[in-house]
């Protein structure tokens, strides 16, 4: 399982991800899947981590620090500064007069003014490195822009050749008698179990014709196949030559965005759906450790959908500005959807690890700044560590803004896909500078000076 640097710190266990057989031969998804951590891990040192026996109760929500608490990382601030720069210190009789309470004011106004400056406009406070996207720009992505995925057609949507709609004697042509058949008034269920297949079809019965409608208002009922269920069999196909186990970024390339990417907490799965352009039938994906471990064909239903209307897939919504299921500069909550793990605490900030996820927190109790650390997160549209750039630019096309690294071995290079719902937001894809991978994903409302540098990629530094 490839992990960012800062995930070195949370986990030892590596998870590779091994080809499917008979995988999509796309691109070489190995490369991006199987490397070590980075210089973070190093970088921020274990004296960091606070275990959260000692630090934490993890049953309740953080609270907003006491003053005391304030004032104490306000002193060691102070202390610290005082040292690095004693050539420029004041004189002995100034610094007796500022007590603990001046000093943590102080930090409050500047802290304040450093707020107020970024609501006025984050985007130009970042570095001068991060431009938006000039000709020569447009030229390279041209050269990296060069996945196109069609739209979906009703014609994609089957399991083993068979579709909504289809009869009972078509299942059995295909597949033959079933290992199990029961029937009801208004259904007959259809299962096959072998060493290699665990499938079951449930078929809506035919009616009486004064039955089939039940009125103008309502829709009629349609006899036949409704809802295709496949746990195992990795040799049946799945609309545009998916199968079982192929891994969640062959899905996307083959299908494209997803209507929705859900995510079951407590077992940590996500489902990726598909609506028909009929409007009859969708796809659910059940993704977990990376690969397509499910799937249905079943009527278009809740939870698997929302009322909203269809989004341009071009326009990026507000959903896609939030990660794990996070917004920023809202009100956190500690274990809303997963119990955290580790607690790393920097320059007045709290960052909150989870095994597949780390939220930044300051010390007003709002987010800042939410990161994966493991290719077992994904963002709205489902993109995580490790793509192809050609998949990223397939999800989000081309970003607002970009930062290009200089041509040395580990440097990375910045797309900023900025808020438009939100000012000074931005969802941020690092991708490796000299392989066209993800290398991080951040979503942030502040600046990050030195994307080259992991302490301050992350808020470290």
């Amino acid at each position: 399982m490839k992990r960012t640097a800062l995930a070195a710190l949370v986990c030892s266990a590596c998870l590779a991800w091994s080809s499917a057989a008979g995988a999509v031969p796309t691109e070489n998804w190995e490369s991006s899947l199987n490397d070590t951590p980075t210089a973070l891990a190093a970088a921020i040192g274990e004296e960091l981590l606070l275990d959260k026996a000692d630090e934490a109760d993890k049953t309740t929500p953080p609270a907003k620090p006491s003053k005391s608490a304030e004032r104490k990382d306000s002193a060691k601030k102070d202390g610290s500064q005082k040292s690095a720069k004693s050539d420029k210190a004041q004189p002995s009789s100034d610094v007796k007069e500022k007590t603990p309470s001046d000093k943590n004011d102080a930090a409050d106004v500047k802290k304040d003014d450093a707020k107020d400056g970024k609501k006025s406009g984050y985007h130009n406070a970042a570095p001068a490195s991060v431009h938006a996207l000039t000709a020569d720009d447009q030229r390279i992505f041209d050269s990296l822009d060069t996945l196109k995925i069609a739209p979906l057609e009703a014609s994609d949507f089957y399991i083993g050749s068979i579709r909504s709609g289809d009869s009972p004697m078509k299942v059995k042509r295909i597949f033959g008698n079933p290992s199990k058949y029961s029937t009801s008034m208004h259904y007959t269920s259809m299962q096959y179990t072998g060493k290699d297949l665990k499938l079951r079809f449930a078929i809506r019965n035919k009616l009486a014709d004064s039955l089939r409608s039940s009125g103008d208002s309502r829709k009629s009922v349609r006899p036949g196949v409704e809802s295709v269920f496949l746990t195992t069999g990795t040799n049946i196909l799945i609309g545009r030559d998916m199968r079982l186990k192929y891994p969640i970024e062959v899905l996307l390339r083959q299908f494209g965005i997803p209507d929705s990417m859900l995510r079951d907490t407590d077992a940590n799965v996500y489902y990726v759906t598909y609506e028909s352009p009929k409007k009859d039938a969708m796809y659910v994906f059940a993704v977990g450790n990376r690969r397509v471990e499910r799937v249905a064909l079943m009527p278009v239903r809740p939870p698997y959908i929302t009322s909203e209307p269809a989004k341009d897939p071009k326009k990026l919504t507000e959903r896609d500005f939030t990660l794990m299921g996070f917004g920023l500069n809202q009100p956190f909550e500690a274990n809303k959807y997963n119990m955290w793990n580790k607690l790393v605490k920097r320059n007045n900030s709290s960052f909150w690890l989870y095994g597949d996820y780390g939220v930044e927190v300051d010390r007003r109790n709002m987010i800042q700044k939410v990161f994966l650390l493991t290719n077992n997160g994904y963002t709205s549209r489902g993109a995580t560590l490790g793509y192809h750039v050609s998949t990223i630019l397939a999800l989000y096309g081309r970003p607002d803004r970009v930062e290009w690294g200089p041509d040395k071995e580990k440097s990375v290079d910045a797309y900023y896909y900025d808020s438009p719902y939100q000012k000074g937001v931005s969802l941020v894809i690092i991708m490796r500078h000299n392989e066209p991978y993800v290398d991080d994903i951040i979503l942030t409302s502040t600046p990050i000076k030195n994307i080259q540098d992991p302490m301050e990629r992350y808020g470290l530094k």
